[in-house]
């Protein structure tokens, strides 16, 4: 407990510097984040024996982010959809010197009975001869944290950025916390024990409260200029989203068979163990910022 409290306190520092000051810091810090969690998620993929595009999806990853920010002249659409075609067809060459494997057992059927079963020579590939599964996945990884990064990175770069980031950094903290504690404290009944164990409807539901509460207080008592039952409004479906990008992330590590997605901070697992929830909040609060007429 010790050695997790002083890694979270020394890894708090460059956050809350790059947070205050905001504009190059603040990509600087996101730019790292996002390396190490796009470098976590490929290395995740390939434990279960896929071949995604590692580099290429890594350098897609970090385009689609740098594209949320004014300096860079892209447009994130035309950085996605380049990266979605310049991925596949990494994928599709990749794959020239390779022969799909047939089910032998199919091999002395009559031609009549073929005709009747579908193909299943896909089914009996290995996966470094599936190229399709590496091509979705790459592109899921890349896009996934691409676009929401991007999107947590445009966000302090608003006007009253700050303000927006810390309803958004406020809502996942808070609710995550609350969370905890209530689920330590009088949590039993469990939510998806496959994926995250520990989770209960108890401590979920505390979560939620205090998020609707925090997102009230930030509406309240900072420049935002929103009214309250919407900042509280926010920070409910703040609070649920934040769940649901939890469990995302513990998805992976289980279908991967990893606790830990890396062991960038002691104690605390990988970048991509910290980013869970923030990867679903911070992007639809800025969603939210855009629609409030944030970014004009």
């Amino acid at each position: 407990m010790k050695r997790r409290t002083i890694s979270a306190l020394i890894a708090l520092i460059p956050v809350l510097l790059a947070l205050w000051f905001g504009g190059f810091w603040w990509v600087l810090l996101l730019l790292t984040v996002t390396s190490l969690g796009t470098y976590e998620y490929y290395v995740l993929i390939e434990r279960n024996g896929y071949r995604p595009a590692r580099w290429f999806g890594f350098a897609w990853a970090l385009a689609l982010m740098l594209s949320y920010w004014a300096f860079i002249p892209l447009d994130p659409f035309l950085v996605f959809t380049f990266g979605f075609i310049a991925i596949f067809i990494r994928i599709l060459l990749s794959q020239k010197g390779s022969t799909p494997q047939t089910d032998s057992r199919n091999a002395d059927r009559s031609v009549s009975g073929a005709a009747l079963q579908p193909e299943t020579g896909a089914a009996t590939q290995t996966q470094n001869q599936q190229p399709f599964h590496n091509w979705a996945l790459t592109v899921a990884g890349a896009s996934y944290l691409g676009l929401m990064m991007g999107q947590s990175l445009a966000l302090r770069l608003l006007p009253n950025g700050l303000w927006w980031m810390l309803l958004g950094l406020g809502i996942t903290m808070i609710n995550d916390s609350a969370a905890y504690f209530v689920g330590i404290s009088i949590g039993h009944y469990r939510i998806l024990p496959a994926l995250s164990p520990h989770k209960s409807w108890e401590g979920t539901v505390g979560g939620w409260i205090a998020a609707t509460l925090t997102g009230a207080a930030v509406a309240f008592w900072t420049p935002l200029e929103i009214a309250v039952w919407l900042g509280a409004l926010i920070g409910l479906v703040g609070g649920i989203l934040a769940l649901f990008g939890d469990l995302a992330i513990s998805m992976l590590k289980r279908q991967t068979g990893v606790k830990d997605s890396g062991v960038f901070l002691p104690g605390h697992g990988g970048a991509l163990d910290r980013l869970d929830s923030i990867l679903f909040v911070l992007p639809f609060v800025y969603q939210v910022a855009l629609l409030l007429g944030a970014g004009a």
